[in-house]
């Protein structure tokens, strides 16, 4: 029997969490080809297969389930080494957050800076997921209930609120603006999975978008360019200083949003400076953040 690779049973772990070789292969930056080799040798390693191919998807087989077990056990501990390497003068700290919260570190990354010298901080706009367990970032900005489970530091940070904007130039001038006839910027989800969707729905009524742009930076450029009104969070919409607020929605609404830390990692110096600067942040600009002039 050849030696154990850890190398082919991290690409089998990755496949059975992704549920297809292509979004495997895709976090792996493997081709598909490359991933389903690399799972074909190691079950030839284990001596049977570890994964059944039905229309429906993968599923791992008996002696897959308890492999999948116990190298979950295995990445546990290579995470806690990881951490514990990590926890000395970190000089670089990584941010994963919304792209709504993105905005609002961006516009203030300069006082950031200047409260944590030494330290680089490196911002991941990402509606993703980032672990932090495993290291893919050391601090996560997230809105609403923190939605990763684990030993986590929790800080809730602030309530943000957002509202519909449009440009000047899209408004009649001297006119109360008829929001119901104005052209709209939609977003991707449906109003049943989104509250504020649903208020926005609400406020321009049912008709189509002139576009559906998910993205919050991209929305904003959109709609500072005049393409239609938007929802937007108000601090950086109003940090603009060239967008109006046509309409405000319902309280429920508004979200609060969280900052996370691996317990193990709370304690490291330049972490713990990172997430004092960015909770006095947020706590200097929470009337911004409520959309208070």
């Amino acid at each position: 029997m050849r030696d154990f690779s850890w190398d082919d049973a991290k690409v089998f772990a990755a496949v059975v969490e992704a549920g297809s070789w292509r979004k495997a292969a895709l976090k792996l930056g493997l081709s598909t080809a490359t991933a389903s080799r690399r799972v074909e040798a190691f079950e030839a390693w284990v001596g049977e297969p570890l994964l059944e191919r039905r229309p429906e998807g993968l599923r791992l087989t008996r002696r897959g389930d308890r492999i999948m077990a116990a190298l979950a056990q295995m990445g546990g501990g290579a995470d806690a080494i990881r951490r514990a390497a990590a926890a000395r003068e970190t000089e670089v700290v990584r941010i994963t957050a919304t792209a709504s919260m993105g905005l609002v570190l961006v516009d203030h990354m300069a006082a950031l800076a200047a409260a944590t010298p030494g330290i680089v901080i490196s911002l991941l706009p990402s509606r993703a997921i980032l672990s932090l367990a495993r290291r893919e970032a050391e601090i996560a900005i997230r809105m609403r209930d923190p939605p990763e489970g684990g030993r986590l530091v929790m800080r809730r940070l602030a309530r943000v609120r957002v509202a519909l904007y449009a440009a000047r130039s899209l408004l009649p001038e001297g006119a109360t603006p008829d929001v119901t006839a104005l052209p709209f910027i939609g977003l991707a989800r449906p109003p049943a999975q989104s509250r504020t969707v649903a208020a926005l729905h609400a406020v321009v009524g049912d008709r189509p978008p002139v576009a559906v742009l998910d993205d919050t930076p991209i929305r904003l450029r959109a709609c500072l360019a005049g393409l239609g009104m938007a929802v937007l969070p108000c601090a950086p919409a109003d940090a603009t200083g060239a967008l109006v607020r046509v309409a405000s929605f319902p309280p429920e609404t508004d979200e609060d949003a969280y900052l996370l830390m691996h317990e193990d990692l709370a304690d490291v110096p330049a972490i713990r400076a990172v997430a004092d600067a960015v909770a006095a942040l947020f706590q200097r600009q929470r009337h911004a953040l409520m959309g208070a002039s």
